[in-house]
């Protein structure tokens, strides 16, 4: 049998992150709008409370490490399809003094591994790249504890002359809630400075 960190775990279309591109994405961060983006981000997951968090599409594993500093009362995983990302994030953790209470490892938004459940599901700048978001969703729901929430955390538009150059990645408040709609689910939207977090929950 194929082994998860074998499969290729992308769509097709979707961004492919290899060496190169993950050495780059470590660099977004000096980017203003970036950095103010996940400023946003760590505060807002910040203030709620869960004790299992699992981050899809963690990348160089930036927001669950920074999270895991912030937070003492919470495990989490972090999955991303490229195994270079991985690699990165792992070796961050444990430089970190944090490799037991997060961990790394192969997955996407349609393929999660272990059969764990979170209160808490979340996805960084990584949705706007999914090809098959209703799908994704639905598995997703059926992996969040009773009371979760998938929460998902994109740039919009916020009329600034730097956005045009990015256009095809913004995510709008009415995609959301046409999503939401679709799905059967609640949502509850947050817009600031240019960024917007939606908050799916079961309508059960």
């Amino acid at each position: 049998m194929e082994k998860q960190s074998e499969k290729d775990l992308y769509a097709a279309g979707e961004e492919r992150f290899g060496s190169i591109g993950s050495r780059m994405y470590s660099f977004s961060r000096i980017i203003p709008t970036m950095r103010n983006f996940y400023k946003f981000v760590l505060e807002d997951l910040n203030s709620m409370d869960f004790q299992y968090v699992l981050d899809i599409g963690s990348g160089n594993g930036h927001v669950l490490t920074a999270l895991a500093k912030m937070k003492q009362n919470f495990t989490g995983t972090g999955i991303d399809p490229s195994q270079q990302m991985i690699s990165v994030a792992a070796k961050k953790a444990k430089k970190l003094g944090l490799g037991r209470r997060i961990r790394f490892e192969g997955g996407s938004s349609r393929e999660i591994p272990r059969d764990e459940k979170y209160d808490v599901i979340y996805t960084t700048m990584s949705f706007h790249h999914w090809k098959e978001r209703e799908k994704s969703i639905e598995g997703i729901m059926q992996r969040l504890n009773p009371g979760g929430r998938f929460i998902v955390y994109e740039v919009t538009d916020d009329g600034s002359f730097s956005r045009r150059f990015v256009k095809v990645h913004l995510m709008e408040a009415d995609t959301f809630r046409n999503i939401a709609k679709n799905a059967g689910l609640k949502i509850d939207l947050k817009e600031k400075n240019g960024y917007i977090r939606c908050m799916f929950k079961s309508t059960e």
